[in-house]
Order: C-alpha cells, then structure tokens, then sequence
C-alpha cells in the first residue's frame, strides 16, 4: 500500500507532467484480504489488490479523463497526454464546476502499523488459538477474519490533497455443538488498534453461549422486555438511521430539530474525530466533515435531507457512536426482573415502509432473565418491531463497543454501539433456528 508521502510524490509528479490548466487526480490502491475458518480449521485465506490512477485535464470548460493502474513514470505521462487529449476533444461544460483548493480535515491516524502489518500469519494464530479453546470445551467454530488496507486520494492542480489511510480488521465466530443443538455468536469489527482483537475472550463467549443454548424451551409469544446485545441493536439501530436524510415515512413528516421524538436515553452522534473508530474525516465532496449531534436525549437536534434540514452535507454513518454508560451486558441483566437476552438479529426484512416495522429472527443465543440471572435458553423468535417505536421503550443502555451496522460485515461501516434494553419488544412466533 501507499502512504500520504507517497501518495502526495504521485499527485506532485502527475501536476507537474500536466500541460493542462487544472489537472485533477483521483488515487486509490487497496488489500482486502481474509482468513476463513470452519469446523475448526481453515478453510480459506483470500487476499485481493487493486490500484488506480484517474487524471482528468481542464482546458477552460473542456474536460476529459484517462486512467491507469501502471503508476510508473512512463505510464503516468502516457495517461495524462490521453487525459489532455481527451479534453481537447470533448464539448464544452457551460457548468463544469468550481475545483476546491487547500482544505483543513480533523487528523486521525487509522492506519496502525500493526494493522498494517496484520497478514495471514497473524490472523493464523488467532484462529489457532480460537480453536484450541472450542475443542477444549466441546464446540466447534467457524469465523471470518477479515483485514482491509486503503489509501484513497483526491488533490487538485489548485491544491486540494484529501488523502487517507486505513486499515483495519475484524474478528466474526460462531460456535455451535457438534450435534446442532446450541450456537452462539461474538465478535468485534472494524478495529483500527490489532490489540483489541481478544480472541480467547470472543471464543469463550461464543461457546457459552453455544453450550448453554441447549435444550432451549418453548415460551408464548408476546411482547417482552429485551436487552438486546450490541451486534443485534446495531442492526435494529441501522433500520432508522434514514430518517436523519429525509427518510422516515409518517412519523417524520413535521418533524424538525428540537423536537422530542425519542426515549431520553436515546442520544445519537457522528462523532468525526473519533479515536477509537478513527474514520473518514472527509466528506463526499471532499469538504472537510464535523461532528455531529443527531439526537440528544430523544431531541432531535440534526436533519441532513427534507425540508428541516440543517447540516445538508452531513453523513449519518460516519464515525457513528450511540451513547451508552458504563454499564456491562452482565450488569444489566443484573437490573433486569424479566426478559430476554438477545445475541443475534438475523434475516431482517422490512413490512411497511411508512412505520418502519421489520420482521427478523433471533438466533445463536436467546436466554431468559429472571430476577437478575440468566435461568434458561429460550427457543428463538421470529420478531415484527418498528425501530421508531423502539427506541421511544429503551429503559436502559450499556457501554459502547465497535460493531459492524450491516447484515454482512464487508465495509467500513462500523459504529459504537451499546446493548440496550428495550420494553414491549413483540415476538409474533416461535422459530425452529439455533
């Protein structure tokens, strides 16, 4: 991979080989990369690189662009005489628009020399040590170890240089009994600092979770108080986070900020700057991006779509942290006089897009609580539950940790999510998964 240094000789190099007026570059060179493993062993090591330059030449209102992914002298120079050519021999752009010069980005460095550094050999260990647990106790794993290693650029003739680096990794494993008969599921995502991948922890906690599922009984449907874990209430969280854009169907028309429209204890931000996310600080349009409070103790307090809208720029899916408290899943539980324990949301579909109400299944751990303790597994649920109306019922929130919002785990959207603790969650019907 590059680095901004090398990055910015690239840039340099590609004005000063330009005979246009304006010269743009866009840069990128990325490894995606990844460890499989299941029935405890691996099954997979997969990487993948990819690189490119983009040069686009401006001759007053004429523009044109060539690309290539040879960054040698002698391909750079072919590449912007095809751009320059390009341009000459296009139309004009009566509204070709304005190039943006130097901007000031909040820092962050995202790119660890561990992570960097974290190939097939590292994750190896992990899965050998996951492993050796899983065999101990008497379950078997299958997990995703995946790494991504990016720099990506914009800069300009006039002195634009968005430039970033990133790398991360995440650590996904799912335990099951060897007869099918408990599954559980852990994991962290889009982890910038290697050091925070805790492999024994993740194992341990995804084999507990697999041995005590057994022998799960059949309760009534209905509505239940849920503490739902931080994987499964990122992906409840993730069923809303369109109504900051203008999104939202009834329950947001008339809405704007300063109303109450959440539970006091739902506060929602793009924390830009981040240092444990730490990612993108620059924005779509290659303007620098700021923090951002959506929601304050249930206020609205930001709008980036509609007729409301107050920040127009603004991303609700960066560097975004749901408020929490220090609270553990385990001192929740400890506060909590009957419910369930919610591991895993899965198969989410939406049933009407006015109110938001989804239906989905629990899965890979589904426990009762009663009076402060986990009692027994429960048979999982199918649910049909609006996020709207959930998050008006959350009763209680625990400390944030990085979890990946979307239904697979490629991407970089991870957020800060806390489990919470939501009342009168509805689960229509019993669901024969584990």
């Amino acid at each position: 991979m590059y680095s901004r240094e090398q990055v910015k000789a690239i840039t340099d190099k590609i004005f000063n080989m330009s005979g246009a007026e304006n010269t743009e570059v866009s840069f990128s060179s990325s490894e995606r990369s990844g460890t499989r493993f299941a029935n405890s062993s691996i099954s997979a090591n997969l990487v993948q690189f990819d690189q490119q330059v983009t040069i686009r030449a401006h001759f007053g209102t004429k523009v044109g662009s060539a690309s290539t992914r040879d960054f040698s002298d002698a391909s750079l120079k072919l590449t912007v005489a095809d751009a320059e050519a390009a341009a000459k021999a296009s139309p004009d752009r009566p509204n070709a628009a304005t190039l943006l010069g130097p901007q000031q980005y909040i820092p962050v460095d995202a790119a660890l020399p561990a992570a960097k550094a974290f190939g097939p050999a590292e994750r190896a260990k992990m899965v050998r040590t996951s492993i050796d647990i899983s065999k101990k106790v008497g379950t078997v794993g299958s997990g995703y170890i995946p790494k991504m290693h990016e720099t990506s650029c914009e800069a300009n003739s006039k002195g634009l240089f968005a430039c970033e680096e990133v790398a991360e990794a995440s650590f996904i494993l799912t335990c099951r009994m060897a007869d099918g008969s408990g599954s559980g599921w852990a994991g962290t995502t889009g982890i910038k600092d290697i050091s925070m991948i805790d492999p024994v922890e993740i194992t341990e906690v995804a084999s507990k979770k697999a041995l005590n599922s057994r022998n799960a009984r059949a309760l009534e449907p209905g509505r239940y108080t849920v503490i739902l874990e931080p994987r499964a209430n990122a992906r409840f969280l993730s069923l809303m986070t369109g109504i900051f854009g203008g999104g939202g169907g009834t329950f947001m028309q008339g809405k704007k900020p300063g109303d109450k429209i959440f539970s006091d204890l739902f506060t929602l931000k793009s924390d830009v700057g981040n240092p444990i996310l730490r990612q993108t600080t620059i924005l779509g349009d290659n303007t620098p991006a700021a923090p951002v409070t959506w929601l304050e103790k249930g206020v609205l307090r930001s709008l980036s779509g509609g007729p409301n809208s107050t920040n127009p720029k603004a991303t609700i899916n960066m560097s975004l942290v749901m408020a929490g408290s220090d609270l553990s899943t385990a001192d929740m539980i400890k506060q909590t006089k009957r419910g369930l324990l919610v591991t895993f949301f899965w198969y989410i579909r939406g049933v009407d897009n006015a109110t938001l109400l989804n239906t989905g299944m629990t899965r890979d751990g589904l426990f009762l609580i009663e009076n402060g303790e986990i009692t027994m597994p429960v048979q999982n649920f199918r649910w049909n539950m609006s996020p709207l109306v959930g998050y008006n019922n959350v009763s209680l929130v625990g400390k944030p940790v990085p979890m990946h919002m979307g239904e697979s785990y490629d991407g970089g959207n991870t957020g800060l999510i806390p489990p919470v603790r939501i009342e009168d969650f509805y689960m229509t019907s019993l669901s024969p998964a584990v």
